[in-house]
C-alpha cells in the first residue's frame, strides 16, 4: 500500500513537473514586450478615421524611440470571412503598419510578408498561414492568387507557417496593410501599439504606458515581463519556503557537525596533547567555516531571489514597512487594480494566462506529490552528540 503511494507521488511528481516546464515556456515566449491596446475607430464608408489613428499612434512611439528596441502599430479584426470562389474561412486579420514584423515574428514559408511600399500605397495584398493557403489552393502556388476579404479582393503576397500556441484560438491568421484596411472601411476590433525593450526594470515600460495613456486615455497595457513575473509568483513562494526549510535542516547538519568534532577532540585530549592534534583541528575548524560561508552564501542568494520581485513590482513596496496594515492595503488595492485592467486582449495575453494556469496546475501536482513521498529530509530530527565526561 505504502509503495502505490509512492509511485502515484512520483507519477504527481512528474506531471507536476511537466506542466510547470510547459507553463514556464508559455510564459517566456513575449518576453521583453510590451502593449497598449485600444478598442478600434468605428469604421465609416468615407475610411481615414483607422489611418489618423495610426498615424498619430506612430508619432507616440516616435517619441519613446530611444527606449525600446522596436515598435510598431497594428489592429485586429476577429471573425472575418476570407474565401476564394470555392473556399471560405474564418480569419483572424491582423492590419500592420510599418516594421511590424521586427516586433512580432512570423517564420515565411513563401513570397514576401507586408511591406513599408504596401503600407505606404495601401496596397490590397494579404500574407496568409499555410493551413489556408493548402485548404484555398490544394497545393497550388498560392503567391500571386487572388482572395476576398469582405467583399475585396486581395492579391496573397506570401504564407507564414501556421505555428498555434497554447491558449490561442484555432483560426486562421492573415495580415493587411494597416492602411488597405482604413481605405477599405473594414470593421477592425482593437488597436494594438507594441514595442520591444531589452531593459528588465520598468523604466521603459513606466515611459510608454504614461505616454499612451495621456494621449489616448481608457486602453489596457500589458509588460509581458511584469506579468510573467507575477504569473511565476506561486513557485517563486515554494521555492523560497523550501528553501528557508533547506538551509535550516542544513544548518542543523553543520551544527551536529561541528559539535560532533568538538566532542571528538574534547576527549582526545583526555589521552593526548593538544599539538599532537593542532593540524586535524585547525582543518576541521576551516571546513566547519567554510560549511557556514556556503550556507551563509546560499541564505544571501535566497533572500535576493525573493526580494527581487520588489525591483519591478515597485507598488508591493507600502511607504511604512513596518504596518501590516499597510501592506494588506497595497496587495488588495493591486488585485483590485489588476482584475479591472483587463479588457482589451491580444494574442500575447491569451498565451500567457494559458502558461499561468499551467503553473497553478502544475505546482498544485508538485506538492501534492511531495505530500505524497514525504519529506524525510526535512523531517528527521537531528541528534546532537555529547561529550564523554568519564575520566
Amino acid at each position: 500500500m505504502e509503495n502505490k503511494k509512492k509511485r502515484r507521488g512520483m507519477l504527481a511528481l512528474l506531471l507536476g513537473l511537466a506542466l510547470t516546464v510547459c507553463g514556464g515556456a508559455l510564459l517566456t515566449r513575449s518576453g521583453g514586450r510590451l502593449e497598449y491596446i485600444l478598442p478600434a475607430p468605428a469604421a465609416t464608408q468615407e475610411g481615414g478615421e483607422l489611418n489618423a489613428l495610426y498615424e498619430e499612434a506612430q508619432k507616440q512611439l516616435a517619441s519613446i524611440a530611444d527606449s525600446v528596441t522596436a515598435s510598431a502599430v497594428g489592429a485586429r479584426a476577429q471573425g472575418l470571412t476570407l474565401s476564394t470562389e470555392t473556399q471560405s474561412a474564418q480569419t483572424t486579420v491582423y492590419a500592420v503598419g510599418s516594421g511590424y514584423f521586427d516586433v512580432v515574428h512570423e517564420t515565411l514559408l513563401d513570397g514576401r510578408l507586408i511591406s513599408e511600399a504596401d503600407v505606404k500605397r495601401a496596397e490590397n495584398v494579404v500574407v496568409i498561414d499555410e493551413h489556408m493557403a493548402l485548404s484555398f489552393f490544394a497545393g497550388n502556388e498560392p503567391v500571386g492568387q487572388t482572395v476576398t476579404l469582405s467583399g475585396l479582393d486581395y492579391e496573397v503576397a506570401g504564407v507564414i507557417k501556421a505555428e498555434r500556441r497554447l491558449g490561442e484560438t484555432n483560426e486562421h491568421i492573415a495580415y493587411i496593410p494597416i492602411t488597405s484596411a482604413s481605405a477599405n472601411a473594414l470593421a477592425m476590433q482593437t488597436v494594438e501599439m507594441i514595442a520591444k525593450t531589452a531593459d528588465k526594470t520598468t523604466g521603459s515600460a513606466i515611459l510608454m504606458e504614461n505616454t499612451l495613456k495621456t494621449w489616448q486615455p481608457g486602453g489596457s497595457f500589458y509588460n509581458y515581463d511584469k506579468l510573467a513575473l507575477g504569473a511565476a509568483m506561486p513557485i517563486r513562494w515554494v521555492v523560497l519556503f523550501v528553501g528557508v526549510a533547506l538551509l535550516l535542516s542544513l544548518l542543523a547538519r553543520l551544527n551536529a557537525a561541528a559539535w560532533g568534532r568538538v566532542c571528538l577532540y574534547a576527549d582526545r585530549l583526555k589521552t593526548r596533547y593538544a599539538r599532537d592534534m593542532l593540524a586535524g583541528m585547525i582543518a576541521s575548524a576551516l571546513l566547519m567555516l567554510l560549511g557556514y560561508a556556503a550556507l551563509a552564501g546560499a541564505a544571501f542568494a535566497l533572500a535576493k531571489f525573493s526580494i527581487d520581485p520588489l525591483y519591478v513590482f515597485t507598488e508591493w513596496v507600502p511607504e511604512v514597512l513596518v504596518e501590516l496594515s499597510s501592506i494588506a492595503k497595497r496587495f488588495w488595492s493591486l488585485n483590485d487594480a489588476n482584475a479591472a485592467a483587463v479588457r482589451y486582449v491580444s494574442r500575447s495575453f491569451c498565451v500567457l494566462e494559458t502558461g499561468r494556469a499551467l503553473l497553478r496546475w502544475g505546482l498544485l501536482a508538485l506538492l501534492l506529490g511531495a505530500w505524497m513521498n514525504g519529506l524525510p529530509f526535512f523531517s528527521r530530527r537531528v541528534k546532537m552528540p555529547e561529550i564523554n565526561r568519564e575520566r
